[in-house]
């Protein structure tokens, strides 16, 4: 027997090409996706092993060099620009800008890190709860979010890191400890947890709506599987996509927040090193010594970037459509 086979299924198995165009955005994505990545390892591994790195100086040591004649000159005023002595120049008490750039990249790093991952153990879990059992939880999280939304963050922030100020300074006492440790970056790293727990619950929330409908949640449900094990066991493992989006896209937002504050005085106090502190400082000299500015934004700037991009390829790898802060 003879079987006519329709054209369709005569033409060649090779998928279809692209078009140029689309192969030059993916092209781009791609190399957007890998500066980030190269950036953000680069940054850290500076950040936190600077100790180890000897072309790192001390964040607080404010150097020497031989001069013409061979005589030590001390760096003071913004002496050195960048230079093969100083990359990125000296600032005005004559330290290495390069490593309080450094030093300022790990307070930023701990700090935006530390929050987001408490906002997502905290926002997340609220999320999940509101989205898997719906009915009254679900409206009192709700409620609970959008109260928090409603704040304006950088006053709200201002506001409780000079409070925090005044209770580090006092005697008061709560169950025997004082608050003596309530430092700026203790400080910066808690209201920052809080004001990142709305936003991670209503992302969490929407992606756990979806999820709790999914097959398997609901086969889980008909064999008698407890709540705890469904929520652990079936519909976290499919959060975690999200949930890497969330980190990316949140520690971007978080580190210009901190270069905001420290830019206005509420971040940490000098002689810490903070990119938003440094431009605070030197913005007045851009004429005559303009790399105490530049540097500072700069890797604040690429700093910010590099997340922005890695989380948003990460978005669009898993279709996550809703992990904007």
């Amino acid at each position: 027997m003879t079987i006519a086979l329709d054209d369709t299924l005569t033409t060649s198995d090779e998928p279809e090409q692209p078009p140029a165009a689309a192969k030059k955005v993916r092209s781009r994505r791609q190399i957007g996706f890998w500066f980030g990545v190269s950036w953000l390892v680069l940054l850290a591994v500076h950040a936190f092993f600077a100790e180890w790195i000897p072309w790192v100086r001390g964040e607080q040591e404010v150097p020497r060099v031989a001069g013409p004649d061979g005589e030590l000159i001390r760096a003071s005023g913004y002496r050195f620009g960048p230079g093969l002595d100083f990359w990125f120049g000296s600032d005005a008490l004559g330290k290495d800008l390069f490593a309080r750039c450094i030093y300022a990249a790990r307070l930023a790093l701990t700090v935006s890190i530390v929050s987001i991952g408490g906002a997502l153990i905290i926002g997340g879990t609220l999320g999940m709860l509101a989205g898997y059992f719906k009915g009254w939880i679900d409206r009192v999280i709700s409620v609970l979010v959008d109260a928090l939304l409603a704040f304006p963050a950088i006053v709200i922030a201002a506001l409780v890191i000079g409070r925090f100020d005044s209770l580090q300074a006092s005697d008061i006492e709560f169950l025997g400890f004082g608050f003596d440790w309530l430092s700026r970056r203790w400080s910066v790293t808690i209201i920052f947890l809080f004001l990142s727990i709305a936003p991670v619950a209503r992302i969490v929330r929407a992606q756990t709506l979806s999820l709790s409908e999914r097959e398997y949640v609901l086969a889980a449900r008909s064999l008698g599987a407890r709540t705890p094990r469904i929520l652990v066991r079936e519909i976290l493992p499919n959060l975690v996509p999200a949930m890497v989006a969330v980190i990316f896209t949140g520690v971007a937002i978080l580190l210009a927040a901190e270069g905001g504050l420290a830019f206005i005085g509420y971040s940490v106090k000098p002689p810490e090193a903070s990119w938003g502190l440094m431009i605070s400082e030197n913005r007045t000299r851009i004429d005559d010594a303009w790399w105490a500015t530049v540097f500072p934004a700069l890797m604040l700037f690429l700093t910010v970037l590099a997340f922005n991009l890695v989380g948003d390829r990460v978005a669009k790898r898993f279709d996550i459509r809703e992990t904007s802060l």
